[in-house]
């Protein structure tokens, strides 16, 4: 597409702040905001080529905003980790948006460093390589620490074990969210069916206080935890996804590291040192997604179903 194009950023978080300076300095873009939640109407209806929104993790809560963009008529890319695959939560929501948005001639994409790449798009692009894939392994250690205080207490840091147990039954506290999105990308790519996806969170307690950028972690409170995935094929483990994220790594010995395994009879072993930062690599990803969401096809898309983001 030529021409200038117009973004609308909603969300006045650091993702759409970091956007926003990505996409300032590049050519025939016009960044409009980033526009905090008072300046919904603003944002979202202004008919802009591409509207950002970056808000929430969650589906249900975004899904009212991405039908006022495309009823604008823009293209719309969520920051929102359960719109990397919407089926997953909710196919008859994903359905109604979808069809909205190809009778609108425009593209919806749920996208972000994970899910949006490190655990979908890099290993479908991994998979390449590969004669034929047997089984998957991707793991992450994250510094947690640039992420604010409401994020961190939702995903289970700064918890006693009993608030911890209690946040995990009761759905206060989740964890990174989009594992099953991406294994169902990355499943769907490869023509695979998942039958389950078994999942556990264990939560990793201070030894000491942490005094954080956004919060302080009191001895024996929780300072990060380990999220483990797997998802069953054909009645065995085929995608097994390891995630452990720490507001202090330093203090368990590790540091921000991303590993991609693809076994089979090409087998190949992919990692990342220093890890991906999760705020500057989620502002990359969704930077780096505008032009490819205004050129794909109408409809729902996966990152499955584009070519690879670049900086253009």
């Amino acid at each position: 597409m030529t021409g200038e194009l117009r973004v609308s950023l909603y969300g006045a978080g650091l993702v759409a702040t970091n956007v926003a300076k990505v996409l300032a300095g590049r050519n025939r873009i016009a960044v409009l905001g980033p526009y905090g939640r008072d300046e919904r109407a603003t944002a979202l209806t202004g008919g802009a080529d591409v509207v950002v929104i970056a808000t929430t993790s969650f589906l249900a809560d975004v899904a009212d905003d991405i039908r006022a963009a495309l009823e604008a008529g823009s293209n719309v890319i969520t920051t929102a980790e359960e719109a990397a695959y919407p089926w997953a939560n909710d196919a008859v929501l994903a359905a109604e948006l979808d069809a909205l948005a190809r009778d609108r001639d425009v593209t919806i994409l749920g996208t972000g460093l994970n899910p949006g790449f490190a655990f979908d798009a890099l290993v479908l692009t991994a998979c390449g390589y590969a004669w034929s894939v047997d089984s998957l392994r991707v793991q992450r250690v994250v510094d947690l620490s640039g992420f604010g205080a409401t994020v961190l207490r939702r995903i289970g840091v700064g918890h006693t074990m009993e608030e911890f147990e209690r946040g995990k039954r009761d759905g206060t506290i989740t964890g990174h969210i989009g594992f099953p999105q991406s294994m169902q990308v990355v499943a769907g790519k490869l023509g695979v069916a998942i039958e389950d996806i078994e999942r556990s969170m264990t939560p990793i307690f201070a030894r000491e206080r942490l005094v954080c950028r956004a919060l302080t972690v009191e001895q024996g409170d929780s300072a990060g935890f380990e999220q483990h995935y797997v998802a069953i094929v054909n009645g065995k483990p085929w995608f097994d996804a390891l995630f452990t994220g720490h507001v202090a790594l330093s203090e368990i010995r590790k540091e921000p590291r991303d590993e991609i395994f693809v076994e089979g009879p090409t087998p190949i072993h992919l990692a990342a040192i220093p890890g991906m930062n999760p705020q500057i690599g989620s502002a990359g990803v969704v930077a780096n997604s505008v032009r490819r969401v205004v050129e794909a096809a109408p409809g729902w898309m996966t990152v499955g179903d584009l070519p690879p983001a670049v900086p253009r």
